[in-house]
Parts: C-alpha cells; structure tokens; sequence
C-alpha cells in the first residue's frame, strides 16, 4: 500500500493483504472479473508489492507462480479470470500439485447475485460458478469462496497458513466480483500474519525413528532412495550428514536438490546393481514407490532384492486423493509420518549416540563407504564415456550440448531452472550440482507447457539473481505456450533458452516403437502422427519476433560453441533474454 493511503474498495483490502504477506509479484492474464483486483494492484498499490507479471495464458501465469515457489521457497501468487481462466490454468495447478508448490490461486466469479442492478459484463453469467473451486479442488489443498470482507481477510489468512504447512502445495481463492467493487464503509482490521504461522510438521515417532537407525546398522547392504526431501532448501546437509555417518549409498530420483550429484555415497545411474544387492531400503519423502523400485520393459522389471526390507518416511499419507494419483500399494516394513528435514536429525543424533559404544559397526561403515566411492567412481567415468561417444553425432547430442555450455559457463553462478527429461538426465549426469540454487528444474506431474513459465518465475526469485538462469527448453513443451517468450521480453529477464529441439513428441514415439515390436506391426511407423517436422518450427524467428536475441536452428555440432558463447553473452552482460534453437538427438 502506498504511504498514506487508505483502503476505499474491497480489492484495496486484497492489495493490503499481499504486502503484509510479503508478495512481491503476482502473475495474470487480465480478466473482467478481477478488473478490481486488477485497478487495485495499480492505483492503489501502485504496481509495486505486488507487481504484475503479465501473461498471455493463465497456464503460463500459474507455472510462473510454480517456478518462483521452487526456487525461492517462498508463495506467489497467480489471478486467473472466472471459470475460463481457472479451466486454462488448471493443469498448471496439478503440476504444482504434485510438486508441492506452494503457490496461492486468486480466482474470481461473476456476481453471484444475477439480480444486482450495479453494472457488469454481459458474460458474467457465463462465467460464474457455484462454487467455483469445485474445478480444481482434488487437487489443491484447500478452497474457498467467501461471501464478506471479513471472510476474505481470514481466507487469506488460512490459505497462506495452508499452503506452506508440510506437506506444502497449491491453494485456490474465488472473489465474487460486486464483493471486489464494494466500496468500503468500515475497513474490518487485518490481523498481523504472525497470528497465523504454517503449523509445524509432524517430526516422526521417536521410537520409530531409532528403529530405522538400528535396522540400518544391522543390515549388510542398506540404501537410500531420495525423492523430494530437498524441497527444503537446508535439508539435503542433514541427507548428506545421515549418508555419511552411516555409509549409506543413495539413489537420488532428481526431483529436488537432495545432495550434491558429485557426492561419493551418490550411487544414481547403478540403480539396478544396487537394489539387487540391497537387503534394506529407506524411502525418504518418494512420491511413487512402486515405481522407485520398478522399470518398465516388456514387462514390470522388479529391481529390489525380493528379501530386502522396506521402510518409507514421508507425507505422502497426507495428500492422497480418491481422484488422481493411483499409485500402486507396496509392501512395507515400517512407515514413517515425518517431514524428512526433521525426522533426519533426529535419527543423525541417534546415529551417533548408537555408533559411539560400537566399534564393529564403525568399522563395517568405513569398508562399505569406501566400496560405494569406488562404485561411484565408476559411474560417473561410465557416463564420461558415453558422452565422449556422442561427441561428433549430427544433429548435436545433449552431452557435448551440455559439455560446451558447462565449459563456457565456467566460474559464473549459474541455476538450471528447467530441463526436459533426457536433457535434465544427462545435466545430472555431468554437470557438478553441488548447492539447492543450481538445480530448480522439474516437473513432476508432467504436463506439457509448464517449461518456459517456470523459468520465468524462478529467474524472478532473488536466490538467483545474478546467476545465469538455464532453460533447456524441450521442443513440444514449448509450443503449448509459445507466448510465455513475450513475458520474457516484456520483462527483460536474463534467461537463457536453448532449445532441445528433437523435432518429435519423442516419448511417445518410443511408446508407438515398443508396442509395434510387440505386436509385430512397421516400427517405421512409430513417427505418425509424433514427429512436429514438416514444418519444422524455426523458434529463433518466433523468439526474433518477440524482439529476443536468437540464432538457429543449429544441427552441425561444429557451430554449437559460437552459437552459445554469442547468447551467453547477451544475457552475462547485457542482463537480457536470449535463444539458441539447437537440433539435438532424442537422448
């Protein structure tokens, strides 16, 4: 709120509301019913806290809320207009959803009262609900649609507490437009958000907890499988102290910042050899077991060691949903209720109570971390081959992509904030990530679009300022949202695109190759109707067009280094946007 000024209009109040909880942005595409909202956020509070990312779809808006949740840690919020923007955005939200990302959804309906006299847009009645939050309300954690002023001041309160109360993930919030155009007689008080902190996370039954860290130290070969644990930023130390009091190797499925890939008790990429080896498994905060401990081929490949216990400690009890998420029920041993981040020191303080009046057991840690570091050596010199293979393919492989851009990044502070699968993959596999601000790229719940908007918002948060923020933009993902390119130009952000441009919705075409080789029908057949070319998309021209510097399509590997010493330039030094659309193998 500016100095001085005083709340006149319901949507003033919504203004106030988002400075005392410390927004600093929220991202729309306008829609008459938040035209309030909309007035308020620039005349009353003067376009400043917070301040308009404008979008050109609502999918977009909400990615971008998603992106800066996951990179800064902290809520932001995304306006969507009535039932049609909420519809757009709604896949945006699932995928926040199985992120857990905190982000706050305004919404807003037309006048829930169809006879009021004052006057409104004819489409109203089109675009109103009863209630509106019936859309997306199997997958957020909680929604509201409140009919006061008073009742919107403590909506907000609630949704805030909400949505970053573990397990954290998205809220939605519907304003009744004559509610935002209400012009205020009493102002009702706004309590202070102190008042309504996010409650704490369950910590794990302690009795339980010390038998997880018995169970580990009398098992011959136990493993870790990490999933989400670093969606706390501080977390992955506790993760990495845990691994190395107790010699644990562990198998990281990359969907947050759980420890450094260069780390010697990192075992990803052997997932197979180990889980066979395996006699205990500790899941920490992993979204879908059976998964974890399966691969798809011809048929389910089970990779654990059908005699390995099993113990899972997460939250995952507390978001299961009867809509979605069907996953499968796997067989444990112990199950844990914790947030991870507490649960790990309290079992590391455990730890070593236990191992200072055992000597054996010390010693046997010290013989398996050795082996894990050589195992670890190994992988990693695997891939180093691998990518050297790759070297002179045409069009250019994602590994000599990713090796000439690490070299040309050098010292720089730089954040992956968005990568397709087998670019995010090959990232993992030989780039050093070695703190939470270097890796803020994933999706987990896998709906296309979601790429350049993320970028977008997690090149906003202030951890990575100053970095050079990395978008490996898949292809097909970035044609669902074409348009986010405008918001980066709009804005001037720094962010760096390179396109991983396959030409193809790729895995679905290994899909149509499995199952024709299955069924004995033309694997040549696997493109139709898969692969985007012709025409082939040139993005250099579209990105050119939003006034971005662009060069491409570049397919020789001979050209790629100019191509990006030239883009990393413009966004190193001159602080904006750039693209390089690279044609790139499959994976």
């Amino acid at each position: 709120m500016q100095s001085g000024k005083k709340p006149e209009y319901g949507s003033d109040l919504i203004v106030d509301l988002m400075k005392r909880y410390g927004f600093k942005y929220a991202a729309l595409n306008p829609g008459s019913s938040f035209r309030a909202l909309h007035d308020s956020i620039v005349n009353y509070g003067g376009n400043e806290i917070p301040k308009i990312v404008l979008c050109c779809h609502e999918e977009i808006a909400v990615a971008v809320a998603h992106g800066y949740a996951r990179a800064s840690g902290e809520p932001m919020i995304a306006i969507c207009h009535d039932l049609v923007g909420l519809q757009h955005a709604s896949m945006a939200i699932y995928n926040a959803w199985i992120d857990r990302a905190p982000i706050i959804v305004l919404g807003a309906t037309g006048p829930s009262d169809p006879t009021g006299e004052k006057p409104f847009p004819r489409l109203a009645p089109l675009h109103t609900a009863h209630l509106q939050g019936e859309l997306v309300r199997d997958y957020v954690k909680w929604d509201y649609q409140p009919n006061s002023l008073p009742g919107v001041m403590e909506s907000f309160a609630r949704a805030y507490k909400i949505a970053l109360t573990e397990p954290t993930g998205p809220v939605y919030l519907c304003y009744d437009a004559m509610l935002q155009e209400e012009a205020l007689g009493e102002i009702p008080a706004i309590d202070p958000s102190e008042n309504f902190p996010p409650s704490c996370a369950p910590s794990g039954n302690p009795d339980k907890l010390r038998e997880t860290v018995e169970r580990i130290l009398t098992a011959k070969n136990p493993v870790l499988i990490t999933g989400m644990v670093g969606r706390q930023k501080e977390t992955w130390r506790s993760l990495v102290s845990f691994a190395e009091i107790l010699g644990l190797p562990v198998v990281d499925q990359g969907l947050r910042f759980n420890i450094p890939n260069s780390h010697p008790l990192t075992v990803t990429g052997a997932e197979k050899e180990i889980l066979r080896e395996a006699d205990l498994v500790v899941a920490l905060d992993v979204l879908d077991l059976y998964w974890a401990l399966t691969r798809l081929s011809d048929r389910h490949e089970h990779l654990l060691n059908p005699e390995a216990k099993i113990i899972r400690i997460g939250l995952e009890d507390y978001t299961i949903r009867s809509w979605s998420e069907a996953r499968r029920l796997v067989v444990t041993d112990l199950s844990i209720i914790a947030d991870s981040a507490i649960a790990l020191r309290e079992m590391e303080q455990i730890a070593k109570r236990l191992l200072a009046r055992d000597e054996k057991a010390r010693k046997g840690i010290e013989g398996r971390g050795a082996s894990i570091r050589m195992r670890h050596q190994q992988i990693r010199d695997r891939w180093k081959k691998k990518a050297e293979k790759q070297w002179e393919d045409n069009p250019v492989s994602l590994p000599r992509l990713l090796l000439e851009l690490k070299d040309l990044l050098g010292s720089h502070p730089w954040s992956l904030v968005n990568a397709g699968t087998p670019a995010s993959v090959w990232a993992r596999r030989l780039w050093e990530f070695e703190e939470p601000d270097q890796f803020c790229a994933g999706n987990p719940g896998g709906g296309l679009g979601h790429g350049i908007g993320a970028s977008i918002g997690a090149a906003l948060s202030e951890p990575l300022s100053g970095r050079i923020c990395i978008n490996l933009q898949p292809d097909g993902d970035l044609l669902y949202t074409l348009s986010g390119l405008w918001t980066v130009s709009h804005l001037k952000i720094p962010l760096l695109t390179i396109m991983t441009n396959n030409r193809s919705y790729y895995n679905d075409e290994e899909h149509a190759e499995h199952l024709a080789i299955r069924r004995n029908r033309p694997v040549e057949n696997k493109v139709v109707g898969f692969r985007i070319d012709p025409p082939a998309t040139d993005f250099a021209k579209i990105a050119q067009g939003f006034q971005i510097y662009a060069e491409g399509p570049i397919e020789d590997p001979k050209l790629l280094r100019g191509s990006l010493e030239r883009a990393l330039k413009v966004v190193k030094e001159n602080r904006l946007p750039a693209l390089v659309d690279v044609i790139t193998q499959p994976r």
